[in-house]
């Protein structure tokens, strides 16, 4: 029997991937903005693609990276699930993270990475079935496997465009920010990464968790955006 060399069969570069996700708390939950397009290269391959996926209802995952990755994640997290259903438990936000963590690090340790980065959003109930002690979270995982917690985040390009801005409006009322000035902040944001980013796209969705209303995947909407800059741009014939 012909040996299999595995090494020849790992991803070493993604070819269809998602761009930035812009996650950020507010009063009693959190919202989560993506577009909704997949690209292959710098081309916008695949459109009306969510990269949102609603584990349960404490529950959502995002995705930037690599689209075939997040797909196979999704059966790994299905099974998970149905795990904990066995003990009549629904699986919570920081124990998603947790799972993923492991998982993303132990793939890096074999030298067959994910190509993905996850932010897991959700409500963490401290006692189960009692709202009042529900609190917001959200939790990033690279494609290392390096994991943290944050208020607010951007990935992909926007790590490096959006931080900042997003953390600005986030200091202005902090934890008691509500949620149509969450989306506002990240309509914004977007608005931002379209300006920069050649492999965002103006479809996009904002999906949120609450801790009354549970996980409510958004709607398909569009941004246009301010471009009368380019009247004053004379390099193109």
């Amino acid at each position: 029997m012909a040996p299999v060399h595995d090494e020849l069969q790992r991803t070493l570069n993604p070819t269809c991937t998602g761009a930035s996700v812009i996650a950020m708390q507010y009063k009693t939950g959190v919202v989560v903005m993506t577009d909704r397009v997949v690209s292959y290269g710098k081309m916008a391959r695949y459109k009306n693609v969510s990269r949102q996926y609603k584990v349960n209802d404490n529950v959502l995952v995002t995705f930037g990276g690599d689209h075939a990755d997040f797909q196979w994640l999704q059966n790994v997290i299905e099974r998970q699930v149905l795990l904990w259903k066995r003990f009549d438990q629904d699986i919570g936000p920081k124990a998603l993270h947790g799972y993923l963590t492991s998982l993303l690090y132990a793939r890096r340790c074999k030298m067959n990475p994910l190509w993905n980065t996850l932010v897991v959003a959700g409500v963490e109930e401290e006692e189960k079935n009692n709202k009042e002690t529900s609190t917001p979270f959200i939790g990033i995982i690279t494609q290392k496997g390096c994991a943290y917690q944050v208020k607010h985040v951007a990935t992909g390009l926007g790590a490096f465009l959006l931080n900042q801005a997003v953390e600005d409006e986030f200091r202005k009322k902090g934890d008691e920010l509500t949620r149509q000035e969450a989306e506002a902040v990240l309509k914004k944001a977007l608005e931002l990464t379209l300006y920069h980013d050649c492999v965002a796209d103006n479809d996009f969705e904002i999906g949120r968790v609450d801790a009354n209303e549970g996980v409510v995947l958004g709607k398909e909407q569009t941004i246009i955006g301010d471009w009368s800059i380019a009247e004053t741009n004379c390099q193109y014939e």
